[in-house]
């Protein structure tokens, strides 16, 4: 009797597409696939993909259809927020679903990246292949990894400065988010995980000037990718009205963008919108500079009576992150840094409470402000100096005159093109040593400049990026530390 029962029980589970084995989440057979893949859903949707299909409300374009249909290596190069994440993770559940026991890396820069697209293609898979999902989901789903009935699984690895997170795996297919910011010791060890398989390279990004793997794969000199090129102006002008992409939506992007040509330079919305490779446009921090002096390890006590300096930026609410970043001077020629810390969508209160905390565990001996016209600090700044613990505790580094000579006589304001060849001095000398901290690197990675140029005027340094905020927050600490040594020893010698 109990044997019929569990017969008629999987009977059952077979017509609704479930798996038959009494472990869950374990491999189906080839039959039990095919009944999974041919199944309706609740919605009473099918299992089958169609590429010119509405998904969750909106139309994919063109481009994003020709992502989806290409079998091999590609290369998605584009403006900022066009939507090729989206793509991306779409395109790796469809090959997860249709490639039995396939394994997918997903590699980028930082751990929050890499599992960013763990996220969307879960969102997917939940909304369009629930069942496929092998249990139980504390196993099986994680914020690295999705694994499916038919063995397939697509793995987050965060891969740093040096690709070493990746070495030893073995993929059908590489996906590389964000590959213009990879140095090549990350493609070095990360390609060779499709040698084996016969696999694919999928990587997206922005451009990040004429440099690295990601140009030379751009240009496509040996026709070894599919290479599809959009940017942000063309896809919010053509994309279709629908359900989530809607008319005022279209309408306030449209300004949005217009605005954001009006801000930058004619470079860099060449590079971040228009997605077109920049030659003028260069790293302000190198690569082998980077890796030299991020190399110092967290502590997790905090020693007394040291000099301890704070840099602050402050993001907006929802946008960025606000940094906080120490460093500790133990003599005139040696900065090291001691923490970073970060945080998301913080209220100005929030971030005084925060200051005030660190201020009484690390007692600062200054911190760095930017309380210019129009930033957050400002209001901020208002609440600190009226704390009697800190108030002469606090710089406010904006515009702030410094001497140009031994008199004192010739000032000049400093800006923040001066803070930053102040610390990228510090760190080409050997004064300074960072935190070995992913987030960190890919900040001071980020950092652009370019020269500007008026008729009659003389050229000026321009220094920006999209990831800067900790790299704000360090060159102000480091000019706090260092003050006293750059009167004698940079601006004048």
């Amino acid at each position: 009797m109990e044997e019929s029962e569990t017969s008629d029980r999987e009977a059952n589970q077979r017509r609704r597409g479930r798996p038959t084995s009494s472990k869950r989440g374990s491999k189906l057979s080839e039959r039990e696939i095919e009944e999974l893949n041919n199944s309706t859903n609740t919605d009473g949707t099918t299992n089958r993909t169609d590429n010119n299909a509405i998904d969750d409300g909106i139309i994919l374009d063109e481009w994003q259809k020709d992502a989806l249909a290409h079998d091999g290596n590609l290369l998605l190069c584009t403006g900022r927020q066009v939507g090729k994440t989206f793509i991306m993770s779409r395109k790796a559940s469809e090959y997860m679903i249709n490639h039995k026991n396939a394994h997918i890396i997903v590699c980028s820069l930082t751990e929050d990246q890499a599992q960013l697209m763990i996220i969307m293609v879960l969102d997917y898979l939940e909304k369009h292949y629930k069942r496929w999902i092998a249990k139980p989901y504390s196993k099986n789903v994680t914020k690295n990894k999705v694994v499916l009935v038919n063995g397939s699984q697509i793995l987050a690895r965060p891969v740093g400065n040096t690709g070493d997170a990746v070495r030893g795996f073995t993929g059908d297919v590489l996906i590389l988010d964000e590959a213009s910011r990879f140095n090549e010791f990350i493609f070095t060890a990360s390609k060779p995980t499709l040698l084996t398989t016969g696999g694919q390279i999928w990587m997206c990004s922005t451009p990040f000037g004429k440099q690295g793997y990601f140009y030379e794969a751009f240009t496509n000199k040996n026709d070894r990718f599919k290479v599809i090129h959009t940017n942000s102006w063309d896809v919010i002008n053509k994309r279709e009205i629908s359900e989530k992409w809607t008319q005022r939506k279209k309408d306030e992007a449209i300004k949005f963008l217009e605005e954001e040509r009006k801000d930058m330079s004619e470079l860099q919305f060449a590079q971040e919108y228009l997605g077109k490779f920049v030659d003028d446009l260069q790293q302000f921090f190198p690569d082998d500079l980077i890796k030299r002096c991020c190399d110092v390890k967290r502590r997790d006590i905090i020693p007394e009576g040291k000099d301890y300096y704070l840099g602050l930026d402050i993001a907006r609410m929802g946008k960025d992150e606000t940094s906080f970043e120490i460093l500790e001077r133990r003599d005139k020629n040696d900065l090291v840094q001691r923490e970073n810390i970060t945080t998301k969508k913080t209220l100005t209160t929030e971030t005084f409470n925060t200051i005030l905390t660190m201020h009484k565990a690390w007692k600062f001996r200054k911190i760095g402000i930017d309380a210019g016209s129009g930033s957050l600090g400002v209001g901020l700044l208002d609440f600190l100096i009226k704390e009697a613990n800190i108030r002469n505790h606090i710089e406010a580094l904006n515009n702030r005159s410094r001497a140009l000579n031994r008199s004192g006589d010739r000032k000049a304001n400093l800006l923040k093109e001066d803070m930053y060849e102040i610390m990228r001095m510090m760190m080409e000398r050997g004064y300074l040593h960072l935190l070995d901290d992913d987030n960190l690197m890919l900040s001071l990675k980020s950092v652009q400049f370019e020269f500007l140029t008026s008729p009659g005027k003389k050229s000026q340094m321009r220094i920006f990026g999209n990831y800067t905020h900790i790299a704000e927050g360090l060159v102000r600490a480091a000019f706090l530390a260092n003050q006293k040594k750059l009167n004698t020893k940079i601006y004048w010698c």
